[in-house]
């Protein structure tokens, strides 16, 4: 590919994560603390853990699924183009639920519209991500896409975690109508950002299924994944690094609100001072991987990210806040980049073993991590937010203090501490890496002249 068509498949990543990390960072406290849905804390929590397994089926199918597709558009851009409509619709259902409704039928709402928007999600992101491992074979040309990838992500990061709650703060406490239209907005920037994928990039013909007999079913498919040592490992690493991702992220909110007294307006600007850094990082790692390998470097990163957020027990301030998230992002950069670029040499030593190209189902996979992670991370919060007692009614009137306080300084600097730890030591048993990922680089390469 030339840098104009990296480049132009990169610019999904601005929607891939505006959309995304906007739901991880707002659906939890806007359910609970904006909404006051009438479900209770735990509640909240399992509704999202059960969107969370749908998805846990729903991107590894739709993945394997579109591995299998033949089509003259290719076989990524088909999902990609039929799920654009129905993603702008349920992206605005899922924060506005309709006032008035009884316990039985707000689980009833939530849940259909929920597993829906997850649906579309899927078609249109896990399809475009697909496509990453398919766009070169080359390791230094993989983390040069990854590089545009990085550059587009973070805007859509920007976006979902500072732009999303500005839109919706700019409405006070007009909570539905300011978070549907933000919900709208983040769609049809998901949309956009997806346009020059389906203009400009064009898909390897010779990676589809050319006979019926090739096609392969589903389960011998993930029976073959999981015999895999590399993807094991990177499996249990990425799981265990977007779970500690997404503890933080989806805690910060209650945080902010309840120690601080920060409005999403408010601390929508604060969490805009973690990509001053996040930016300049970026080009330092991609240094540090030329130099040590791309695994060094995500463990690098790791360690950096992971360091930070015991600090939080310190942060009652906002000029604190600011320099934590200052810090944070430095390894959050690296956080970024490495795990795609790991996973294309995952599926590279896959085709060496299968004869097979199966980009569709891996990044099935490494969706259903980052989603059920996020399901997961839900699940944390309303166990914490139910044994510390931190109140529904009284968050961002008044300062919490004692237990309730400490409840919100565990989700935020101990949790996603141990977590990060946990994916150290997995990641330092991942095997790819080296002179065994350099073999697998050449005979890939001789498979695909």
């Amino acid at each position: 590919m030339k840098n104009k068509q990296k480049i132009a498949y990169a610019v999904g990543n601005i929607g891939g994560l505006a959309i995304a990390q906007s739901s991880i960072l707002l659906l939890y406290t806007h359910y609970f603390a904006n909404l006051k849905i009438p479900i209770t804390a735990l509640g909240i929590s399992l509704i999202l853990v059960i969107y969370g397994i749908w998805d846990a089926v729903n991107e590894p199918l739709l993945g394997h699924l579109s591995d299998l597709t033949r089509s003259k558009l290719g076989r990524r851009k088909p999902f990609i183009i039929i799920g654009c409509i129905p993603l702008i619709i349920f992206s605005v259902l899922i924060y506005t639920v309709p006032p008035g409704l009884s316990p039985l039928w707000t689980w009833v709402y939530l849940l259909v519209i929920l597993i829906a928007y997850e649906s579309s999600v899927t078609a249109v992101v896990t399809s475009w991500y697909s496509l990453y491992a398919e766009t070169s074979l080359n390791e230094k040309e993989r983390v040069d896409t990854s590089k545009f990838m990085q550059i587009f992500g973070i805007v859509g990061l920007v976006i979902g975690l500072g732009g999303a709650p500005m839109i919706s703060g700019a409405f006070g406490e007009k909570y539905l109508l300011g978070y549907g239209i933000m919900g709208g907005v983040l769609a049809i920037i998901t949309v956009l950002s997806m346009l020059p994928t389906i203009l400009k990039v064009k898909e390897n013909p010779n990676y589809q299924i050319q006979k019926e007999e090739e096609k392969y079913p589903f389960f011998e498919s993930v029976k073959t994944s999981f015999k895999n040592k590399s993807f094991v490992f990177f499996v249990i690493v990425q799981f265990l690094l977007q779970l500690a991702y997404a503890v933080v992220v989806s805690s910060l909110p209650l945080f902010f609100k309840g120690i601080l007294l920060l409005g999403d307006l408010e601390y929508s600007l604060i969490l805009l001072c973690a990509f001053l850094t996040v930016i300049p990082a970026l080009f330092l790692w991609m240094k540090v991987a030329e130099k040590k390998g791309s695994k060094f470097a995500l463990f690098a990163s790791m360690i950096c990210f992971g360091a930070v957020f015991p600090f939080v027990f310190f942060m009652n301030t906002v000029p604190v806040a600011i320099i934590i998230l200052l810090l944070a992002g430095f390894g959050l950069s690296g956080l970024m980049m490495f795990p795609t670029v790991l996973l294309g040499d995952v599926i590279d030593e896959d085709q060496v073993k299968t004869k097979k190209r199966r980009e569709g189902y891996y990044a099935g996979v490494s969706g259903v991590l980052v989603k059920l992670s996020s399901a997961i991370s839900w699940g944390v919060i309303g166990i914490v937010v139910t044994i510390f007692n931190i109140p529904r009614d009284t968050l961002g009137i008044t300062v919490l203090t004692g237990l309730p306080k400490l409840g919100l300084q565990v989700l935020v600097g101990v949790i996603p501490v141990i977590i990060m730890i946990i994916g150290l030591m997995c990641l330092w048993k991942y095997p790819l890496s080296g002179d065994r990922l350099k073999q697998v680089k050449i005979h890939v390469e001789e498979m695909n002249k």
